[in-house]
């Protein structure tokens, strides 16, 4: 059945507060009113073209509304986007656009129907795409003649200032805020992010013993994605836009401690001490963290049955705190063991974490190096950098034939700083690349930015600083009206807004 009108329940779930407003006909109606004028245009998008536009009718008017009230969602956004990319809006860039953060803007319109077209479907949409510029243009004429007049959500705007203070106040409120900027606000959420919320839904679902009821498996799934996932256009953690939404409320000592966050992810770890007031715990590595008693919600007879626990922590206005659910352990100290064996992060005695720099000294100081073949790079990772056929075992298990891998050595890496490509050796245009094929690159080297499997993150931002991949710019994906810095600067939004939390 076709979609004929969008719903309230559609319209309205961004607001922090779910309640209704006197503006709520107003901005239905209008919804409404730019579904159905897309829909007039008779524009062919694809398999997903009533979603596209439906997605886009209701993200455009929960963006004036969020401007016409100015509440700070989009101010917020547009702010960081200033901040990291020298522009308000990402990907259009108008020189001659009068542009305020609280006014229609044509080049946010026609980003946030490239956004809506981009969520809604599986296709990269070309930046410049004609039928994307004809959505737009009916988008910003009825917006721009609506907004002189447009009723004002002043409890909207109160709402959402409401929301991020309490956020500073503690733990459990700074997790609510967090909560809406993942799932609801309109310009953070995405179906990805969704998915991964689903992921770890389906995880408490094989542990039916820690989560026996749906109440319990979704507060497990929500506390773990809100602090675990890069989201929204810009890749940045919840905690991220909720500092950047307080310094536009002014809010600065509530956005220093938010930026003082420190997360643990999910690890065993052994009652130490109690003393009453404070659980000392500690960790595979035999660091030991102190925790607020009443952290734990085990009354001291339960807490003697048990030598551990499972959980995650996170650090807030000076404390830490747990996060989600805890997994009491009687036999924690043969838990913890199985953990270390398998926890990249645990330090065997002896050992020392290998940094970029020495990684450095082992490659002769050369920070990338292309090779032949996979046995000239299994050659030097042998003579020079001491590993083990053991350690080799990864590049046995990939259709290497006829490829010139790469190693990437990220010098400011405490560890973890080795990084291997095959795919996209040809797309470098590196002086001390022979592999370099532009032919290849002109095809290719634009898929750099969303296979994260394939090149890591800090490989291509190397590649970039170096201005070693030329044929990026030329690619269709891009607008042709931009200048070469603007590009760029696109491409660095692209490489964040596709890849996400891989970023």
């Amino acid at each position: 059945m076709k979609k004929n009108a969008i719903t309230g329940t559609e319209l309205f779930a961004w607001r922090p507060k779910k309640r209704s407003y006197h503006t709520d006909f107003y901005y239905l109606k209008l919804s409404n009113q730019l579904f159905n004028a897309f829909r007039e245009e008779g524009l062919d998008l694809g398999d997903n073209s009533l979603q596209i536009m439906c997605y886009a009718a209701i993200t455009l008017t929960n963006y004036m509304e969020d401007i016409v009230a100015d509440s700070g969602v989009w101010r917020t956004f547009s702010d960081l986007c200033q901040q990291m990319f020298g522009s308000p809006v990402p990907l259009y860039h108008d020189d001659e656009e009068e542009y305020y953060p609280d006014e229609p803007s044509f080049m946010a319109v026609r980003f946030l129907v490239w956004h809506s077209a981009t969520e809604m479907s599986d296709v990269w949409w070309n930046v410049d795409d004609l039928n994307l510029f004809k959505l737009s243009v009916v988008a910003y004429t009825l917006l721009n003649s609506l907004f002189e007049d447009a009723p004002v959500n002043n409890q909207l705007s109160e709402d959402v200032k409401e929301k991020v203070e309490k956020a500073g106040e503690n733990f459990n409120k700074l997790r609510l805020a967090l909560a809406w900027i993942y799932s609801s606000c309109y310009l953070t959420r995405s179906e990805n992010a969704e998915k991964l919320l689903q992921e770890r839904l389906n995880e408490a679902e094989e542990i039916i013993r820690v989560f026996p009821e749906d109440s319990m498996k979704l507060y497990y799934a929500i506390n773990f994605s809100i602090f675990a996932y890069k989201i929204g256009p810009l890749a940045l953690y919840s905690k991220d836009y909720l500092a950047a939404m307080m310094r536009s409320f002014k809010m600065k000592k509530q956005a220093e401690l938010v930026d003082q966050i420190e997360v643990l992810k999910m690890k065993y770890y052994l009652f130490e001490r109690n003393d009453g007031r404070t659980l000392t715990l500690k960790d595979i590595n035999d660091e030991e963290l102190q925790i607020s008693r009443d952290e734990i919600t085990l009354s001291d007879q339960k807490l003697k049955k048990y030598d551990g626990m499972g959980g995650s922590f996170v650090y807030f206005k000076g404390e830490w705190h747990l996060n989600g659910v805890m997994l009491p352990l009687e036999s924690a100290r043969q838990y913890r063991q199985k953990a270390r064996e398998k926890d990249p992060d645990y330090k065997r005695e002896g050992s020392i974490d290998v940094t970029g720099t020495m990684l450095l000294e082992q490659t002769g100081g050369k920070e990338i190096l292309y090779f032949s073949d996979t046995e000239a790079l299994k050659t030097f990772l042998r003579e020079k950098m001491n590993y083990g056929d053991d350690s080799l075992v990864f590049l046995n298990q990939q259709n290497l034939e006829g490829k010139h891998p790469l190693l990437f050595i990220d010098k400011n890496a405490e560890k973890y700083g080795s990084h291997f490509s095959i795919a996209f050796t040809p797309c470098i245009a590196d002086p001390e690349n022979p592999y370099y094929d532009k032919d290849i690159a002109g095809k290719e080297a634009i898929e750099m930015l969303w296979s994260a499997q394939a090149i890591t993150t800090e490989t291509i931002l190397y590649l970039l600083d170096h201005q070693f991949l030329p044929d990026i710019f030329d690619d269709p994906l891009l607008s042709i009206l931009c200048s070469h810095e603007e590009k760029e600067n696109d491409i660095r939004f692209l490489l964040r807004y596709m890849r996400r939390e891989h970023y």
